[in-house]
């Protein structure tokens, strides 16, 4: 049996979820944004 173009899927697992910056103190990543402090 085949695997199809309509049912790949990544490995479980293999993903990341979207990061999403700048979003307050409680995100782990806010104040600058993964951006460091210098500059």
């Amino acid at each position: 049996m085949a695997i199809g173009l309509n049912n790949l899927r990544a490995p479980k697992g293999e993903t990341h979820k979207k990061k999403r910056v700048g979003r307050g103190p409680g995100s782990g990543i806010g104040k600058t944004s993964g951006r460091g402090n210098k500059g």
